[in-house]
C-alpha cells in the first residue's frame, strides 16, 4: 500500500514538472532592454541652415541683402528739415549679403539642455517604447510633452526659438537591432508629428544602473529639399520648406555686429570695423560725416575729389587731407549733413592733421546744436527672410521611469 502510494506521488510530481516546464517561457519583450518609459534627461541640439535660391520657392532671390537701418534718421530729419527718405537713404548700411551655399545667420546653431535646464525652460518629455507582438514586428511608440523649435516671426522675418511649445502628441512605429545599435523611428502619416521619421539612429541602453539610461542620437532631414528622400517618400514646397531669418542683431562683448557671435540677437547695435580705427573702430557720426562726404566729392563734377595721398584709392583717408586744407584755408566748410570741416578734423598742427574721434558716447539728437558726435546706433526695419535647407542632429539622454 505505502509503497503503491509513493509510486502515485511520484507520477503525479512528475506530471507536475512536465507541465511547469511546457508552461516555462521567456517572457523578455521582443524589442529588448529598449522597451520602457523613458523621460527626456538630457538634449542637444545642432541646427544647421543652408541658404538657396529656387524658382518658385517663398522669399527666393539672387542675393539676400541684410540693410541695417540708423536708429535716429526719422529724428534727424525732423530736427534739421532734411528730406526723411534721403537720409535713411545715405544713413542705411548693408551689413552683409547672403547668397545660394552660404550658411544662414546665426547657423550652425547648438541648443543643449541638461537635467537642470530642460526644467528651467519648461522641456518635457516622455516617451513610451511599446513591445511588439514579435520579434519580426516593429512596436509602437508614444510621445508626450512639450520640446524647444525654431520658429519664424514672418512680420520681422526673425527666427526665434520658441520653449516650450509645441506640445508633443506623436506616435508610428519603432524598431531596434541591438547587434548594429541602430534605431529607427517611423512616424504615423495622416497627423502632425514633431519628431521627424529616420532609420539610422543610434542607440545605447543601461540597465545595470537604477534608474536604467537610454540613450539615442539622430538627424532630422525632412526640411531638406534633397536629404528627405533618406527619410520621406514625398516633399511639399509648401509644408517641408524652411524659412529662416534675421530680423536683429547679433552682437559682439562691445555692442558691435557681429554674425559670428554666439548670442541672442539684440534690437539696437553699433557698426564696427578695423577701417575705422580713427573713431575708436565704430561708426561714429564724425565717421560718417567724413564717409559721406568723401561719396559726395567724388561725385563732384565740377571739383572732384582726387587720390591726395597717392596710395590708389580715394577714401575717407583722402577727405581728410581735403578738409584739413579747407580748415588751413578758413574755408568753413561742412558735409552735406551740415557738420563744419573744423570739428571733424583737428588743423591745430598743420603738418599733421588728427581726426576727431568721438567714440567715447553715444549719439543725441539733443547734441545737433553743438555738433556733438557718437557711436550711431543700428537696427533692423525690415529684417530679411532667406529660404534655407535644414538638417538638425540631436543627441538625447533619458532616464526610465518606474511605474
Amino acid at each position: 500500500m505505502k509503497s503503491k502510494y509513493f509510486k502515485s506521488l511520484s507520477i503525479l510530481l512528475a506530471g507536475i514538472i512536465v507541465f511547469s516546464a511546457c508552461e516555462d517561457k521567456d517572457d523578455s519583450p521582443n524589442l529588448g532592454d529598449a522597451v520602457g518609459l523613458w523621460q527626456l534627461n538630457s538634449l542637444t541640439g545642432t541646427y544647421d541652415r543652408k541658404v538657396i535660391t529656387k524658382t518658385g520657392v517663398e522669399h527666393s532671390a539672387d542675393a539676400y541683402p541684410l540693410v541695417a537701418n540708423w536708429k535716429d534718421a526719422a529724428g534727424f530729419a525732423a530736427a534739421t528739415g532734411a528730406d526723411e527718405a534721403v537720409v535713411t537713404g545715405a544713413t542705411n548700411q548693408t551689413l552683409a549679403s547672403f547668397k545660394a551655399g552660404d550658411n544662414a545667420p546665426g547657423f550652425p546653431r547648438t541648443a543643449a539642455f541638461d537635467a537642470t535646464a530642460l526644467a528651467a525652460v519648461g522641456i518635457s518629455m516622455q516617451v513610451e517604447l511599446l513591445d511588439s507582438k514579435d520579434k519580426d514586428s516593429p512596436g509602437t511608440y508614444n510621445v508626450k510633452g512639450t520640446y524647444p523649435s525654431l520658429r519664424l516671426d514672418a512680420e520681422k522675418c526673425n527666427t526665434y526659438l520658441m520653449i516650450p511649445p509645441p506640445q508633443i502628441n506623436d506616435t508610428g512605429d519603432w524598431t531596434v537591432n541591438y547587434d548594429t545599435k541602430i534605431f529607427a523611428l517611423s512616424p504615423v502619416v495622416d497627423i502632425d508629428q514633431v519628431l521627424p521619421p529616420f532609420d539610422d539612429g543610434t542607440f545605447m541602453v543601461n540597465r545595470e544602473v537604477e534608474p536604467a539610461t537610454f540613450e539615442l542620437d539622430f538627424v532630422d532631414r525632412d526640411g531638406h529639399d534633397t536629404r528627405y528622400q533618406e527619410v520621406q517618400p514625398t516633399w511639399s514646397e509648401a509644408d517641408d520648406r524652411v524659412i529662416s531669418g534675421l530680423g536683429a542683431l547679433p552682437v559682439n562683448a562691445a555692442g558691435g555686429w557681429d554674425p559670428t557671435a554666439d548670442t541672442d540677437p539684440v534690437a539696437e547695435a553699433y557698426i564696427m570695423s578695423a577701417a575705422l580705427a580713427s573713431w575708436g573702430n565704430y561708426l561714429t557720426w564724425y565717421a560718417f560725416n567724413v564717409s559721406a562726404e568723401a561719396a559726395v566729392k567724388v561725385a563732384d563734377v565740377k571739383n572732384p575729389l582726387t587720390d591726395l595721398n597717392a596710395d590708389g584709392a580715394i577714401d575717407a583717408v583722402d577727405m581728410v587731407i581735403y578738409m584739413h586744407a579747407d580748415n588751413l584755408a578758413s574755408g568753413g566748410g561742412k558735409t552735406s549733413f551740415g557738420m563744419p570741416y573744423a570739428l571733424l578734423v583737428d588743423s591745430s598742427n598743420p603738418a599733421a592733421p588728427a581726426v576727431v574721434d568721438d567714440s567715447a558716447s553715444d549719439f543725441a539728437l539733443a547734441g545737433l546744436a553743438t555738433g556733438a558726435g557718437g557711436k550711431l546706433q543700428f537696427v533692423i526695419n525690415k529684417g530679411v527672410c532667406m529660404p534655407v535647407n535644414e538638417t538638425i542632429t540631436f543627441d538625447s539622454g533619458w532616464l526610465e521611469v518606474v511605474q
